[in-house]
């Protein structure tokens, strides 16, 4: 193996901490009012998924190891081009069901990141670049600073601005 991985494991267990801060503010901010803001649960959520897909993102190659001494690029990303596909498609429809409760610039910049690093690794499984880790890397730091961004708008929105509904 010639690839230097570790960076991948260090998004995983940076997305797995994310996700449990996130928790602890919504136990916290549900606990203080009378009950989950619409634009409260939908960033929860995003932030729950992001993170999550983050972590498995992040373990993937491992799978490809436990076989063999390389890693399946192309199988690698294939996969996370699939999975993200359907996760962009999921977050753009959400992003318009809640326009009400979102701030539209930020869900503009989402949702183009979503669909750029979709592109880069569909890009990448259709020989138009070479697949490997650095266009693999794009796609779960997509989604980690999807989880970022997730989680700095819940923590501004719940505990600074505790009586704003957006």
């Amino acid at each position: 193996m010639d690839e230097n991985l570790d960076v991948l494991l260090s998004m995983a267990e940076i997305s797995a901490a994310l996700a449990g801060f996130a928790g602890i503010i919504i136990a916290v901010v549900g606990s203080n009012s009378s009950g989950w803001d619409p634009g409260h649960l939908a960033r929860f959520r995003l932030m729950v998924f992001s993170s999550l897909s983050a972590i498995v993102a992040s373990l993937l190659p491992y799978v490809f190891l436990l076989n063999s001494d390389h890693i399946n690029w192309t199988w690698s990303i294939g996969g996370l081009g699939v999975y993200l596909f359907g996760f962009s498609t999921y977050l753009i429809r959400s992003f318009v069901l809640a326009s009400r409760n979102l701030n539209g610039y930020v869900s503009f910049g989402v949702s183009f990141l979503a669909v750029s690093a979709t592109l880069a690794q569909f890009a990448a499984l259709f020989g138009l670049v070479e697949p490997d880790l650095g266009i693999y890397f794009l796609g779960v730091f997509y989604l980690f600073i999807q989880s970022c961004i997730a989680f700095i708008r819940l923590v501004i929105v719940a505990i600074l601005e505790p009586g704003r509904s957006r």
